[in-house]
């Protein structure tokens, strides 16, 4: 049995599974304000408790994805700025250390794009980008059959890729990332520049302080012009990004998720339509594909499976698993 943990900064979702994609049970709740990292592990080690108390069968490994900076390959969360900030913290050891089980780590955008190799539409490709596109932007890159980490495992970071160096600052500090031009939080910048929300009669059915890039597209999909302008140029910047990382990664597919490619005339269509012709002279020949709520749903559970299925991947783990057995064996020989 699996136990998978989504957390995220307003809620953590868990779930129970076997090894076919079975989930058994599933729980939700919002995300307590951590103050410090040992309060997040006593809030997984209790849910982790309780789910075992209930399950009918043994627990055997946990899966923990966060939103944030995490090498998965070492089990360490680099920073978790929707959390606690940024701090470098081991958890699959102390995880380990507490429950007795495997625990696994990892991205939240490199987990969905793990869960498309194993259950999505990337089972097709060998190489392919996931690109999550919500308040922030980021990603998860599978190449040669092989999802791709970097050095420190934090590859994947599209949203801090520059597109428009003229543009808003980031909350990286650089000025016209992709994130800052292209998320939720953009789409909000350029209501208020181009004086939107005094201009269109739906949006101001919503008091101004309560307007999210949600209330937003809800009124361009109704039509509303001024809404329909905020949304044509996001678009457009998400258009030139995709194109940008389809050049840089030469990929077969791009598969395309989070909560703004909810709209998918306007976002996902536009993007699949667009971002290609940008590339008209690069004879790029490229499929794009929705990722489903199933596969985001799965992506802790995708993480076991993939790292359990491919020999080699995480020689850390190896390494410390070989010291372990050895450790074993001469307290056997010795006699302890």
């Amino acid at each position: 049995m699996i136990l998978g943990f989504d957390v995220g900064g307003s809620k953590i979702s868990m779930f129970l599974s076997d090894r076919n994609g079975n989930i058994l049970r599933r729980s939700r709740v919002r995300t307590p304000d951590f103050k410090r990292p040992e309060d997040l592990i006593e809030q997984l080690v209790t849910m982790s408790r309780d789910a075992e108390h209930a399950a009918a069968s043994d627990i055997e490994t946990v899966s923990v994805v966060f939103a944030g900076a995490v090498d998965g390959k070492r089990g360490i969360i680099r920073s978790s700025p929707n959390l606690f900030g940024g701090i470098e913290i081991p958890l699959s050891d102390i995880l380990e250390d507490i429950l007795k089980k495997t625990v696994y780590i990892e991205n939240d955008a490199t987990a969905t794009a793990i869960s498309e190799k194993i259950f999505g539409n990337g089972k097709a490709f060998s190489n392919f980008i996931y690109l999550t596109l919500s308040t922030g932007i980021g990603g998860g890159i599978f190449m040669n059959n092989r999802v791709y980490r970097g050095s420190l495992g934090m590859a994947g970071e599209f949203g801090h890729m520059v597109v428009d160096p003229q543009g808003p600052v980031c909350g990286c500090g650089r000025k016209g990332c992709f994130e800052a031009v292209a998320g939720g939080k953009a789409a909000l910048k350029i209501m208020d520049r181009i004086k939107a929300y005094e201009r269109s009669e739906c949006l101001r059915q919503t008091p101004r302080e309560n307007v999210e890039a949600k209330q937003i597209f809800e009124c361009a999909e109704k039509g509303d012009p001024p809404c329909l302008e905020v949304v044509g140029e996001l678009t457009k910047n998400m258009e030139e990004g995709v194109a940008s990382l389809i050049n840089i990664f030469d990929p077969e597919a791009v598969m395309v998720g989070g909560g703004l490619s909810n709209s998918k005339k306007l976002v996902y269509e536009s993007i699949e339509k667009n971002s290609p012709s940008l590339l008209a002279t690069m004879k790029r020949d490229v499929k794009f594909f929705r990722t489903s709520q199933v596969t985001v749903e799965l992506s802790p559970m995708a993480v076991v499976l993939y790292e359990e299925e491919i020999p080699g991947f995480n020689i850390e783990r190896i390494i410390k698993e070989m010291k372990e057995r050895i450790t074993v064996a001469r307290e056997k020989r010795d006699g302890f």
